[in-house]
């Protein structure tokens, strides 16, 4: 006898049966979720329409802006299909002439892969028109992203990718928001998703395709084919272990910030659990994202490392060094975009001329900011000893000999 959970499978897998060759199972079990529960389903079928001619990223900087959306890639290219059906459903089937609607929209550079998607959405239509099942909800369209977006990560919910900056990590690059492997990844540079590199990108993106290149040699994967998303969207379950020192986690026991966070997310089905030198969070991806940024918010710190002639027996070319080096607080600067860069670590930098001083605030967790003070401290050592501290603007024969 079949149990329940398996009947429920052999039900689905009926389901899927029923369907068109849409080329791959994750697209299958999108359309199917945008018949389904999200009355999406025509905007599905136009996306795997084109999805399923196109083998690469750069028919995207082809695209005229007018058909690129904010939501990123997959609503572009659907644009790019509602935009030409409608114009084809608006004439006679015999007198419409792909050829001047693209020359009169843009559309030229791309021209001949929308030629081959109107030909596959043709076969799936009249699949559809042959189904009692789905014949009706084949043609319902929604133009809404969200709606869009919940049915792809049905099938694509393992290539959810979040920015590394969220997670106080290194700007402009993505993991893979899951619990099997932490796939360290950048997005395509075609895509319409892409940002400035002084501008923070997006938090949540969907890809449909992850490419490793086999020259890669630190095994960064390029994910293509994006939509940005949000946390809410995000049902599949997963489960998050974040690494503690101890400082950190006494930091979490300390104030009722653990058991708060425990009450705030439990409403979201999230399961915090706080061990030795461990924070394990499990539930929905979404919820888990968002518990996730708010403990990793609860774990800032601020430190203040101070540059001065501390010694019992005043050292005299410490001294002398600090004076010099409250005139140059510049050189910090390499130092304060590579934290801010690579950890999301503030520091800032104030010197005191008269009393020779310079003092640093560091923002950031205590594991990271216990890293920049070695490195401060090895600069203090290092000013211990100095006989000459050259002037970064200083030409070959200048400098200041101490």
């Amino acid at each position: 006898m079949r149990s329940d959970s398996s009947e429920r499978l052999t039900k689905y897998g009926e389901s899927l049966a029923k369907l068109p060759d849409f080329g791959s199972l994750p697209m299958t079990r999108c359309v199917l979720a945008a018949l389904q529960e999200y009355n999406c389903g025509r905007d599905l079928i136009c996306l795997a329409s084109i999805l399923s001619v196109i083998n690469t990223t750069s028919i995207l900087k082809r695209i005229p802006q007018m058909f690129k959306s904010s939501d990123g890639d997959f609503m572009t290219l659907l644009n790019i299909m509602n935009a030409i059906l409608l114009t084809k459903q608006s004439v006679l089937g015999q007198k419409f002439d792909l050829d001047r609607v693209c020359n009169a929209k843009g559309l030229v550079p791309v021209k001949h892969i929308i030629r081959q998607a109107l030909k596959r959405y043709a076969t799936l239509e009249k699949s559809f028109d042959l189904s009692d099942d789905y014949r009706v909800k084949a043609q319902i369209n929604c133009d809404d992203w969200e709606l869009i977006a919940k049915a792809l990560l049905v099938g694509y919910s393992n290539n959810v990718f979040v920015s590394t900056k969220d997670l106080q990590g290194r700007i402009h690059r993505f993991i893979r928001y899951n619990d099997t492997q932490d796939t360290q990844a950048v997005l395509d540079l075609k895509s319409t998703l892409i940002r400035p590199i002084s501008v923070a990108p997006v938090s949540l993106v969907l890809a449909r395709d992850i490419l490793y290149l086999p020259t890669t040699v630190r095994l960064t994967a390029i994910i293509s084919f994006l939509g940005e998303i949000k946390a809410d969207w995000i049902r599949h379950h997963i489960r998050r272990e974040i690494k503690l020192n101890d400082a950190e986690e006494k930091q979490l026991r300390d104030n009722n910030r653990y058991s708060h966070a425990r009450s705030t997310f439990s409403k979201e089905k999230v399961t915090i659990d706080l061990g030795t030198n461990f924070l394990t969070l499990s539930g929905p991806a979404g919820g888990v994202f968002k518990a996730e940024i708010y403990l990793l918010q609860e774990l800032i710190i601020t430190y203040t490392h101070k540059f001065e002639n501390n010694y019992l027996s005043h050292n005299e070319n410490l001294s002398r060094n600090l004076k010099s080096l409250t005139k140059i607080m510049h050189i910090f600067r390499p130092m304060i975009w590579r934290w801010q860069a690579q950890k999301q670590i503030k520091i800032t930098v104030n010197s005191d001329i008269a009393t020779e001083t310079c003092e640093i605030s560091i923002k950031g967790r205590d594991s990271e900011v216990n890293n920049v003070r070695k490195e401060l401290n090895s600069f203090q050592s290092w000013l211990n000893s100095c006989a000459v501290i050259r002037h970064p603007n200083a030409g070959k024969e200048k400098c200041i000999v101490l």
